[in-house]
C-alpha cells in the first residue's frame, strides 16, 4: 500500500547502478527566483543590481544540478535522495539543497558554486581582495539545527542521525587557511566523499520511506519566501520568447522562427508556453483571449489564440467578459 502510495503522490526516480539504485523521492526544481529572472530578462533591462542577483541564483543553481549529476553517476547505495526541501518549523523557514536519507544516518547536503580564492580569519571568511562575505558555514548550521529540531518534535527519527556536509562543487573554488574539522567538502574531495557513502551500510526500510514522505508532505512552495523583481505589465516588452535562446520569435508560415539560434516551434506550443508565462508574470489578471493576443503581440490570430484557449482551460462566461481558468 505504500509502495502505492509513491508511485501515485511522488515522483520516484530510480537510477540504476549495479545491483543498487539510488531513489529520488524529490527532483530538483528550478526557484521561483531564478524563473522570475528568466521570463523578465528578455522583456525589460536589468539594473546593475538586479543583474548582480540574476547571475547569482543562475549560478547556484547550476551548481546543484552539477552535484545531483554527481549523484546519479556515481552513487550506488541504496538511499532516498530528496532534492531542494523547504521547511518550516517554529516560524523557522529553512531550505536543505540535498537530503539523503540512508539505513542510519541522513546527510543535510548545501551545495555552494563559489569560484575564486578565499580565505578565512578567526572564523570570518574573506574574497582574496579582504571584503568580508557571508560565512556560508551559517546557513548549513542553521538549516542542520532545524531540522534536527523538527525529527524531534515529530518524532520522527533520531535527531542524533543527522550529519550535515557543505560541498563546494566549483574545481576552481579554493579556501586558504580552511581547518581539518570544518564539515566542508570541496571539489577533489566529492569522489572519496560518494565512495564513502557507497560503502556505508544501505538498506532502505519502512522508517526511511515513511520519513520521506512526510518530509516531502511538509515542503513549502518557495513562492511564498521569494522576492520578486521589480516589474510592471506596461513596461515589459511584448511577443513570443524562444525556449532555447532569450529572443523573440517570428511568425512565418504557420510556425514560430527563431532568426538568432534557428528554433522552429508550433504554433500552439508556442501559445501554451507564452500563456504560462503570463500566469505566472500575472497571476492576478484574467486569462482572456484579448490578455493573451496581447502579450503574445499576435494581430491578427484571434481566433486561433480562442481555440487554443478553450481546447486547454475551462471558459467563464460567454460574452465579451469571458475569460479562462
Amino acid at each position: 500500500m505504500l509502495l502505492h502510495v509513491f508511485s501515485l503522490n511522488i515522483k520516484l526516480r530510480q537510477v540504476k547502478k549495479g545491483v543498487k539504485i539510488i531513489q529520488i523521492r524529490k527532483e530538483r526544481e528550478e526557484p521561483s527566483e531564478l524563473k522570475y529572472f528568466r521570463l523578465l530578462e528578455p522583456r525589460k533591462t536589468f539594473t546593475a543590481e538586479e543583474k548582480r542577483k540574476y547571475l547569482k541564483v543562475k549560478k547556484g543553481f547550476e551548481g546543484e544540478k552539477q552535484f545531483d549529476r554527481r549523484l546519479r553517476k556515481d552513487l550506488k547505495a541504496d538511499c532516498l535522495v530528496i532534492n531542494g526541501l523547504l521547511l518550516e518549523h517554529n516560524e523557522t523557514a529553512f531550505q536543505i539543497d540535498s537530503l539523503l536519507l540512508f539505513q542510519n544516518v541522513n546527510y543535510v547536503i548545501e551545495v555552494k558554486n563559489f569560484e575564486g580564492d578565499f580565505y578565512t580569519i578567526e572564523d570570518r571568511w574573506h574574497g582574496i581582495s579582504g571584503n568580508e562575505i557571508k560565512d556560508p558555514l551559517q546557513q548549513i548550521n542553521r538549516s542542520e539545527s532545524s531540522f534536527r529540531q523538527l525529527l524531534q518534535f515529530h518524532r520522527l527519527q533520531s535527531p542524533l542521525n543527522v550529519n550535515a556536509r557543505l560541498v563546494f562543487i566549483n574545481l576552481e573554488f579554493y579556501l586558504y587557511n580552511a581547518s581539518m574539522s570544518l564539515p566542508v567538502i570541496f571539489s577533489n574531495q566529492l569522489n572519496r566523499f560518494i565512495k564513502k557513502l557507497n560503502e556505508s551500510p544501505a538498506k532502505i526500510n519502512q522508517k526511511q520511506e515513511q520519513l520521506a514522505t512526510h518530509l516531502i508532505s511538509r515542503h513549502q512552495d518557495d513562492l511564498r519566501f521569494t522576492r520578486v523583481p521589480n516589474y510592471s505589465y506596461h513596461q515589459l516588452k511584448k511577443g513570443i520568447v524562444c525556449s532555447v535562446c532569450p529572443s523573440f520569435l517570428d511568425f512565418k508560415e504557420s510556425k514560430w522562427v527563431c532568426n538568432e539560434c534557428g528554433h522552429i516551434e508550433k504554433f500552439e506550443e508556442a501559445v501554451l508556453r507564452a500563456v504560462d508565462e503570463f500566469k505566472f508574470l500575472f497571476p492576478e489578471n484574467k486569462l482572456t483571449t484579448k490578455a493573451i493576443c496581447d502579450w503574445c503581440s499576435i494581430q491578427n490570430g484571434r481566433k486561433n489564440i480562442r481555440r487554443i484557449l478553450n481546447k486547454h482551460f475551462k471558459r467563464i462566461g460567454t460574452t465579451k467578459n469571458a475569460y479562462y481558468v
